[in-house]
């Protein structure tokens, strides 16, 4: 999986940013929330002035506030808010909103037909598929029911029984709210439930019988299970036991018990359903001489940012949209480069029986050769205080799985003083304060191992995969949260059609804020790529290529630089102040890959949910207080 730079924050780290207070998200959280007011401040006014004139507009809003502040707040009951949680959850739920939990069900139906259980990870396909799914599912229910019920009651005029009760705007606001989000939570639950059966289901399957079992001189037997599912798995068992594991095989093992000479019990797949919790080091490279350098080779791999986002006034109010994609790094095989990587914590306790290292690397050949016997590396163990070094430990790239290697406790290698003997890890491999670092380096000559910070990782334990399927669709439900915050604001003050449009777009622009970047990136870089959208139409006229320079000069080329700038930057500041969407996707990435969802990751998308709720809620009351419901 591909992870950026901020994803190895704290929370507290992202959160306050120490050294860069300026940066941290509480920071721009604050701003986002004073321009936001501001700003509905001044449309509230626009609106009061143009209906009442300019004095009283401007009594109209003080008012507004002074009533927020000591009369609607402090006077706010949870019993209202609660009653008219109650009426909105009984109002979705006879516009027949369960459906949606029947079409899920139709979907997990359809996909047993045509997911294909034979591919090479068939654990990432299956709950890629289901958080998808489930994804777009509720945040289009979150979309429909928030976006149209607040209209539909004004036009009906059914919201009269309401307000002719001593019921508050603040109270019909969070009331609307919450009903909805447990409309959305009752959704959520089975449709989670499922998921799970489904998954488990759909990767369950059994090989019967042992072929070739052949038992070697000390004892040792080997084997290979029956072909099941386009695929069959080797195994060992140990002389003087009866149990043992095939080999790694998409994505799974099998434990195999020897019941007999001739006979075999073969179980069900383990380790396909994983939450690794990995420990990631500070990485370092080396370039064919040697020499540490900041990045890897450049092998010609497609480029991102690797700046911090947005600039200007996007930058000041952007909630930690943070670095772009880590690329990767290559080092050069048959050279003195390298990738070196430093741990701390590296202690007994920890690691006592060997130290499971995760490898995740990609490989780029400079030249066909060997296809099949594919391009090796080696693993070097270090001391960075004595530099006792243990001796390589070889290995063939794997690039389309996780290779889970364990390093031993006792390994040959040159001690501090240049003595060759064994070396023990915690004894003469790891400092007193816990360090180590691990160098990777290719062996072939002129062929490439391309690496990131998290391509080489060390994993202490594993939390459970329930548990961070669970977190995943915590993480749908933030989102869906945020998505009926969006809605119930946008329909205190439009009509229901108008009010879906609107929230989509946001929900849009959030998922399409990346782009949007790479293209105000693209303005912003001294090289001629094409420009922006008033450019690109006139290069499609005339039909110039986009590395070219603009056949337009004078006023003219100005005025169209201009204005794909102000195109560009307005949208760029937009999609940095609606929700960060594809961040709080990516958890699905995470479950899917075996990664355990780092719970600095899912608190930061809960206080985001939470600043963009508030947000929402504060401008929904102040339009709904201004707003005329019997006109």
């Amino acid at each position: 999986m591909s992870l950026q730079p901020d994803d190895f924050w704290t929370f507290s780290e992202w959160l306050l940013r120490p050294g860069a207070f300026l940066e941290s998200a509480l920071l721009k959280g604050c701003v986002l929330v004073v321009l936001a007011i501001v700003l509905g401040l001044l449309v509230g006014y626009v609106i009061s002035a143009a209906r009442y004139g300019p004095g009283e507009g401007f009594y109209a809003v003080a008012r507004a506030v002074r009533d927020f502040f000591t009369t609607d707040m402090p006077g706010t009951s949870p019993r209202r808010i609660f009653a008219l949680a109650r009426l909105a959850f009984k109002e979705a739920i006879r516009r027949r909103v369960l459906f949606v939990f029947g079409l899920f069900v139709v979907l997990l139906l359809l996909a047993g037909w045509f997911l294909n259980p034979d591919s090479d990870d068939p654990a990432r396909l299956y709950i890629s598929f289901v958080l998808t799914a489930t994804n777009y599912l509720v945040l289009a229910l979150a979309l429909f029911i928030s976006a149209f019920s607040l209209p539909q009651d004004i036009q009906s005029r059914t919201i009269y029984t309401i307000v002719t009760k001593p019921v508050r705007p603040s109270e019909i606001v969070l009331g609307r709210m919450l009903g909805f989000i447990g409309v959305g939570t009752l959704m959520l639950v089975p449709m989670g439930l499922l998921s799970y059966l489904f998954v488990r289901r759909g990767l369950d399957h059994s090989h019967v019988e042992v072929v070739d079992a052949t038992r070697d001189e000390d004892g040792t037997v080997t084997g290979k299970t029956d072909y099941v599912r386009k695929h069959e798995h080797s195994f060992t068992i140990e002389a003087g036991e009866t149990v043992g594991l095939t080999d790694f095989v998409r994505g799974h093992r099998h434990v195999v018990r020897q019941i007999d000479d001739q006979t075999f019990e073969i179980g069900p797949p383990t380790q396909h359903l994983r939450a690794r919790i990995p420990v990631y080091g500070e990485i370092q490279f080396y370039d064919r001489a040697g020499a540490p350098k900041d990045a890897g080779i450049d092998v010609g791999a497609e480029k991102t940012d690797g700046g911090y986002g947005s600039a200007g006034i996007s930058r000041l109010i952007g909630i930690a949209r943070g670095p772009r994609k880590l690329e990767h790094g290559y080092v050069e095989g048959g050279t003195l480069g390298m990738a070196e990587f430093t741990f701390d914590n590296v202690v007994e306790s920890l690691y006592p029986d060997g130290i499971p290292v995760d490898l995740s690397i990609r490989a780029y050949r400079s030249y066909k050769g060997d296809i099949e016997s594919g391009i090796r590396g080696s693993l070097t163990m270090k001391n960075p205080d004595t530099g006792a070094e243990s001796n390589p430990i070889p290995f063939v790239v794997d690039e389309y799985q996780v290779d889970e290697r364990t390093l031993p406790l006792q390994i040959e290698g040159t001690d501090g003083e240049g003595a060759t003997r064994e070396l023990s890890i915690y004894d003469d491999l790891v400092t007193e304060d816990g360090r180590m670092q691990i160098m990777l380096r290719c062996l072939d000559r002129s062929q490439y191992l391309g690496v990131t910070k998290s391509g080489v990782y060390l994993r202490p334990a594993e939390s459970s995969f329930e548990w961070n399927f669970t977190k995943a669709y915590i993480s749908i439900w933030f989102q869906m949260t945020m998505i009926i915050a969006f809605g119930v604001m946008f329909s205190t003050f439009l009509s229901g059609p108008v009010a879906m449009v609107i929230t989509a777009v946001c929900v849009l622009m959030g998922f399409s804020a990346e782009a949007i970047y790479d293209t105000r990136h693209f303005i912003d870089s001294p090289i001629e790529r094409g420009g922006g959208p008033i450019e690109s139409l006139v290069r499609l006229v005339k039909q110039d290529a986009m590395t070219t320079q603009l056949d337009v000069e004078g006023v003219a080329n100005t005025l169209i630089k201009s204005a794909d700038a102000g195109i560009v930057y307005t949208l760029d500041a937009v999609a940095t102040a609606v929700p960060n969407l594809p961040r709080m996707v990516s958890t699905a990435e995470y479950a899917a890959s075996g990664v355990n969802i780092f719970g600095a990751v899912l608190a930061r998308h809960g206080v985001a949910t939470l600043g963009y709720c508030l947000l929402a809620f504060l401008i929904s009351y102040f339009l709904l207080k201004s707003r005329e419901i019997a006109a």
